[in-house]
């Protein structure tokens, strides 16, 4: 292409994923000064595959440090310091910056190797952050950046300091917590999405530090033909890095507007109308316009709701309160976001109060389930007997996804599972596995071990995460 961001967006990152992840970065040096085409087509082929690899290794750490951050009281902290010895250094920063951008907050994620902890900090919010580590530089080991990023390394042991250090400095700057700022440049309609504004905006590049591409607000949208998949390589190989494609429309839309947001599941997304922040973008490689989905707010027209709702945290509580006698109750711990919304919205309509009173979900092993499903499948298949599609998903204590994954896997087994009378039935021809048994297995594996994970996070999440998420405001324009 011929726009900056086909470097910004396209280029820069696969080069800059080399250095990531090999720690090297004369190999991009040879790959753009060669003129060996047969080593140029290898060594291109190689930065593809160290940038999917990069893409899955930062989703990987995006949802650990989430997690870590489910369990921290965050109304407290000014600054968000976070280590561990699993992580990536090479992906810290991003990961980094996408925790900023998010909580509003300066963000250091650091690996420890041994006795030295090493990492990446990000800013946000126009906050100084080389100032911020340098007034802590007796505590560390080497660091330098600037006002939006730095990288340093500290002694271990420096860590409890350096925390309380960075979270005290920042309070002294400002006695609140900065809220994330969410600036837009344009109100818009999905029909003004296209061609013409795209040409407009254009002419505003290049995008950067300085000159931040242009955000738009849509107003009271609503999202259809919502679906998420992995992302792939350039060989069709799927990669850990998920992505979710919508149609965006409103009442000034005679057809959807086709768009993207990365890194998200569908059931992020809500259901019915709601405010959008989005970039306007061309892909070429589908060859038509569409938008990246920056961020979701509930609708402001349809905001004038009971903000005096209740939700009572009753998890792990062995008796609940006897005082709420009408109070509605969740007690299998969701494995999502959307699956939580629609106990709220029928605690609103009923006009009852919401009480999360889940136990902790169990931690069971993936092969144990596996076997399960299978010792199930030959009994009914033996005995003749049907299972509801509910009963299978309380005896294996899984989700929809990868109960589907592991019907995929038993009919590689020689099973046959028909679904009628709101039943499975199941009948099995012993022989030798599928050649894709092994993916199959595998991608079961995985899902159950995402759909735990996810569990995990909504019985440890705070209260106040769950109601700020179940009653966002709208987004100031």
């Amino acid at each position: 292409g011929d726009r900056p961001t086909d470097i910004s967006f396209g280029i820069g990152p696969r080069l800059n994923a080399v250095s990531r992840i090999q720690g090297d970065a004369h190999f991009c040096v040879e790959l753009l000064t060669s003129r060996d085409t047969h080593l140029c087509t290898h060594l291109a082929d190689a930065t593809e595959l160290a940038n999917a690899r990069r893409k899955a290794l930062q989703a990987d750490v995006l949802r650990q440090v989430q997690a870590k951050l489910a369990q921290l009281d965050l109304s407290t902290a000014h600054a968000i310091v976070l280590a561990d010895e699993q992580w990536q250094p090479g992906v810290l920063g991003l990961v980094a910056g996408q925790i900023a951008q998010e909580h509003g907050r300066p963000t250091i994620l650091l690996s420890i190797e041994g006795p030295i902890a090493r990492g990446s900090a990000r800013s946000t919010n126009q906050i100084d952050l080389y100032q911020l580590v340098k007034d802590q530089e007796h505590l560390l080991h080497r660091f330098g950046g600037h006002p939006y990023a730095a990288g340093l390394s500290l002694p271990v042991e420096n860590l409890p300091l350096f925390r309380d250090a960075v979270n005290q400095g920042m309070a002294q700057r400002s006695s609140t917590i900065p809220a994330p700022l969410l600036p837009v440049d344009l109100a818009v309609t999905v029909s003004e999405l296209g061609k013409p504004l795209f040409q407009a905006l254009k002419l505003l590049e290049p995008c950067g530090m300085g000159n931040p591409v242009p955000r738009l607000l849509i107003q009271d949208c609503w999202f259809q033909q919502v679906w998420n998949k992995k992302i792939q390589d350039w060989k069709g190989r799927q990669v850990q890095y998920i992505k979710t494609e919508f149609e965006l429309w409103d009442e000034s839309a005679s057809e959807g507007f086709a768009g993207v947001w990365w890194g998200h599941y569908k059931e992020d997304l809500p259901q019915g109308r709601c405010d959008v922040v989005v970039e306007l973008d061309s892909n070429s490689f589908k060859r038509r316009y569409e938008v990246r989905l920056i961020a979701v707010r509930p609708s402001a027209t349809v905001q004038e709701r009971d903000q005096t709702e209740t939700i009572l945290d009753w998890r792990g509580q062995a008796e609940p309160h006897g005082e709420f006698a009408e109070v509605l109750q969740v007690q299998r711990c969701p494995g999502s976001w959307a699956e939580l919304q629609v106990w709220v919205r029928r605690s609103r309509l009923e006009r009852r109060p919401l009480a999360i009173s889940y136990s902790a979900p169990p931690l069971t092993n993936v092969q144990e389930t596996w076997q399960t499903l299978v010792g199930i499948a030959k009994y009914l298949s033996r005995t003749g007997y049907t299972a509801t599609r509910q009963q299978l998903l309380n005896k294996l204590g899984i989700g929809d996804r990868a109960l589907q994954l592991g019907i995929q896997s038993l009919n590689s087994l020689g099973f046959s599972l028909d679904y009628a009378e709101n039943a499975f039935h199941v009948t099995w021809q012993e022989r030798q596995p599928d050649a894709e048994f092994g993916q199959f297995v595998d991608r079961f594996f995985n899902a159950v071990r995402e759909e735990q994970f996810r569990r995990q996070y909504f019985y440890q999440v705070p209260l106040a995460t769950i109601q700020a998420i179940t009653q966002r405001t709208p987004i100031d324009a």
